[in-house]
């Protein structure tokens, strides 16, 4: 078992996947990946990751915001840091803010995001710096 922070990756690109488990691998991460909504929220409720890293647009344009949803009413995992990183903001013009009802997660982050600074991101929502974990 592993005592290093989970994270869960929820988005349909796997190259997105890929490239980003690696980053946050490096970043002292232990990351879990879904390529859907459906198997994102039954990734979360299996693995109770520290953080979800969830796309917005996946099979449906809007079904990332259904599962924040759909984790926030799940008690095993309603609590779980939920960061949105999608490019539908820059798609379609939009500011995207977390909220309580509609979007209830806490920290939306646009695409293109150099994976770095998802580290970066994560690490400051769970407090970490880069001198909590020895990165390799």
């Amino acid at each position: 078992m592993s005592d290093k922070p989970k994270v869960l990756l929820v988005d349909d690109d796997e190259g997105f996947l890929k490239a980003t488990s690696l980053f946050l691998e490096h970043g002292g991460y232990e990351v879990v990946t879904a390529a859907d909504g459906p198997s994102g929220v039954a990734a979360a409720m299996e693995h109770r990751p520290d953080v979800i890293v969830l796309d917005v647009m996946m099979r449906r344009p809007d079904e990332g915001f259904a599962v924040a949803r759909a984790l926030r009413a799940e008690p095993g995992v309603s609590d779980v840091l939920i960061v949105v990183l999608t490019a539908a903001g820059e798609r379609y013009q939009m500011v995207f803010e977390p909220d309580e009802q509609w979007l209830p997660v806490n920290k939306v982050l646009e695409k293109p995001l150099a994976g770095d600074d998802l580290v970066r991101e994560i690490d400051a929502l769970l407090g970490r710096s880069a001198s909590d974990e020895v990165r390799q």
